[in-house]
């Protein structure tokens, strides 16, 4: 995706949410899969970042936010004992820990208007891999298995998709092209 994104004309700056307070300057966000019930407490603990992370989607600033990166932007998440760290809270929901995998698999995605990734009616593949699930999962985006099963999930607007699936840029569908798109409107935006 990283490479997909540099193609699309994209400069990639990258970040810390462990070890840095503040973003770096940009146009776009992009928090991908990971782990972060293993960091809660670091994660948690970095408020200044969580506070300009909220402005900045607040504000409108593109973001892509799959999996680990999905759970970063909920109002808190649990950990295997219990305790509940807050997050991001740009999203309503709550992480927490489960037993075994959820909704594992590859799948499509098709939103039922157009926004920053989706165009309304196109199914774009995709693929899920977590043993955490949340409170508020969304329901932007019909999510279906080849077997036939289906779901809702995500948020999706014109600048913003968030969900657990995570995308593939490498294919025909021209996601990374339509993330970096979204990105150069908002910093014509911020310059006027």
């Amino acid at each position: 995706n990283l490479d997909a994104l540099k193609e699309a004309g994209a400069e990639l700056v990258f970040f810390s949410p462990l070890a840095d307070e503040a973003l770096p300057e940009a146009e776009g966000l992009y928090l991908g899969g990971g782990y972060p019930e293993l960091y809660l407490e670091q994660l948690s603990g970095n408020t200044a970042l969580l506070d300009e992370i909220r402005r900045a989607i607040q504000n409108g600033m593109p973001t892509l936010a799959e999996c680990g990166g999905f759970l970063y932007l909920q109002q808190c998440l649990e950990s295997d004992q219990g305790q509940q760290y807050p997050l991001v809270g740009a999203l309503p929901g709550r992480g927490f820990s489960t037993p075994r995998l959820q909704r594992f698999g590859y799948l499509h995605l098709m939103g039922d208007r157009d926004s920053m990734l989706f165009r309304a009616g196109e199914p774009v593949p995709a693929h899920e891999f977590h043993y955490w699930d949340c409170t508020a999962n969304g329901a932007d985006l019909q999510a279906r298995k080849p077997s036939g099963k289906d779901w809702r999930c995500g948020y999706v607007n014109d600048r913003l998709y968030a969900a657990f699936p995570h995308l593939h840029f490498g294919g025909k569908i021209p996601l990374a092209q339509r993330f970096v798109t979204a990105a150069l409107d908002y910093q014509k935006e911020r310059q006027r």
